[in-house]
């Protein structure tokens, strides 16, 4: 009896140190620790923030999401671009072929930067320089935040009977976005902020010609179409 019994605890025992299955961003979203830390990041307590962060990670280490938003938490909030890097790339070996994968690697590179710039004897960088990549950043942050909100496709349904169809009715007219310019705004963050990319500045120039002598006179309180 002593050695069933034996048997029995170290098999709960066993299962207790396997692996953890992956955690789905449905699960995360129900996590308290979770959910707290971005009760925490809202109100700005970003310490306590980074604490139930990480406990969640200890968790569940392969929860991307998770890293995504510590890596963010870390590189914004925190000013610890090395740590940064690390959850950026823990995403990225997570999530090999997610839609965020450009975005994340964008942030990568700004966190690089920011390293480079706190390193003793490093060269100096331009502060307009810096401004414009803060600004960058921030476009990318609500790229990230434009991706999650991204529905999945619906399945495609199967082709109807050839019967008559009734009349369509007309289009309701397109909505028009408009955007203040902000300090440090330039037709390329402008764009990135927008289409996801920068080279889609020429569209946000077109519709604004009017009112911009060139694609560098950007005045801080412009409002501009954005097509």
């Amino acid at each position: 009896m002593r050695v069933i019994g034996l048997v029995f605890v170290l098999t709960i025992l066993a299962a207790a140190c396997g692996p953890v299955a992956p955690l789905s961003d449905a699960d995360l979203d129900r996590l308290t620790d979770y959910q707290q830390a971005r009760k925490a990041v809202e109100t700005g307590d970003f310490k306590a923030a980074v604490a139930l962060y990480d406990k969640v990670l200890r968790a569940y280490p392969d929860s991307a999401r998770a890293h995504l938003e510590l890596g963010m938490l870390y590189d914004e909030k925190m000013g610890e671009p090395i740590t940064a890097i690390y959850h950026y790339r823990q995403y990225l070996a997570l999530q090999p072929d997610s839609g965020k994968k450009q975005v994340v690697e964008d942030f990568i590179e700004r966190a690089k930067l920011s390293l480079a710039a706190k390193l003793p004897q490093s060269p100096g960088v331009d502060p307009a320089e810096l401004t414009r990549l803060q600004n960058e950043n921030a476009a990318l942050r609500m790229r990230v935040t434009e991706l999650e909100k991204v529905p999945a496709p619906a399945p495609v349904p199967p082709p109807a009977p050839a019967v008559e169809p009734p009349p369509s009715p007309a289009p309701a007219p397109a909505e028009t976005r408009t955007h203040v310019v902000q300090k440090g705004d330039t037709l390329q963050s402008l764009a990135l902020r927008y289409y996801g990319t920068r080279s889609a500045w020429e569209k946000i120039y077109t519709a604004n010609r009017a009112i911009l002598p060139s694609k560098d006179q950007l005045k801080v309180g412009q409002q501009l179409v954005i097509p």
